[in-house]
């Protein structure tokens, strides 16, 4: 079975901060790393301003525009993919976690809305004097990282606080985000957790209630008032997710798929998927085959 692959920083950098952190300007950044040009995840926080050329994006399946004024912030874990048109530019960093929660005492990258959770939105359209300060502040961090100067890792690190600080701003205009009282937050921080750890095998409310000390009903509430979709809803939105990282990014059957993500009723899982994707999974996997073997053709940069 392929397994798609997963980049830290040290598929892109070779300074001093090989491990923590990477900047450059989109263009010379896609030119230079054309072995991401299929799908592939990374286990770091990243964040893309896009300033000019469009295209599309797709992040774990759901599929976003791309033009000047885009700014994409995933988190590790996530698997994405683009479809960029030659005159692509912009700005990007990667860092790990602990670049940015090991300077601070009080504060950490999952305070900032775009992060509270995998499943919050995770792009900001931004426009006219909005997108001026955050273009500099990118074109700040891609300077600084340039330099041997001293205290370049606290400037970083200050400069990226301050970005993502003037992003959760624009975000929380345009996008509902949690209402994050330390105790609810941490649960549902918690059920993410469980649900990454035992969808497999546990497809249940009630599975994840007992883990978590709770009735069914009460942790339903908490998912309904967090994200207005039952906990059944989120473990099958975890299911889904593998069941289509499977079908495109390995070479294994339906039914090993199916096997794999618990159901030994092939027909049962073939029935789910339609209804939740809206095509059968060997549709679903023709489709997005024939998709990729298009673009490559393409006059793309990534």
């Amino acid at each position: 079975m392929k397994n798609i692959p997963i980049y830290g920083i040290t598929e892109f950098s070779e300074t001093d901060l090989v491990t923590a952190f990477y900047a450059n300007n989109l263009r010379s950044h896609l030119q230079s790393h054309r072995f991401v040009n299929s799908a592939h995840k990374h286990s770091t926080y990243i964040a893309v301003l896009f300033t000019e050329g469009n295209g599309k994006h797709e992040i774990d399946f759901n599929t976003y525009e791309v033009h000047p004024g885009s700014v994409f912030l995933l988190t590790p874990g996530q698997v994405h993919s683009w479809e960029l048109s030659a005159d692509i530019n912009g700005y990007v960093f990667f860092h790990t976690e602990s670049f940015y929660n090991a300077v601070y005492l009080s504060k950490k990258m999952t305070d900032f809305p775009f992060f509270y959770l995998q499943t919050n939105y995770p792009v900001i359209y931004l426009q006219d004097e909005k997108l001026e300060p955050i273009t500099s502040l990118f074109k700040a961090i891609y300077e600084e990282y340039q330099t041997n100067l001293p205290f370049k890792f606290q400037k970083l690190n200050s400069l990226i606080d301050l970005t993502y600080i003037q992003l959760s701003r624009s975000y929380q205009e345009h996008n509902k985000v949690v209402d994050k009282q330390p105790f609810q937050y941490n649960r549902i921080k918690k059920l993410e957790k469980l649900i990454d750890e035992n969808f497999k095998t546990k497809k249940l409310p009630k599975d994840y209630a007992d883990l978590m000390n709770m009735t069914t009903r009460h942790l339903n509430r908490i998912c309904q008032e967090t994200f207005n979709k039952t906990t059944t809803d989120l473990i099958l939105k975890r299911v889904m997710v593998e069941a289509q990282r499977m079908l495109i990014h390995s070479d294994v059957t339906v039914a090993v798929v199916a096997d794999s993500l618990g159901y030994e009723d092939y027909s049962y899982f073939i029935r789910l998927f339609k209804k939740q994707i809206g095509e059968s999974p060997k549709k679903f996997q023709n489709r997005m085959t024939n998709s990729a073997i298009v673009n490559s053709k393409n006059d793309l940069l990534f």
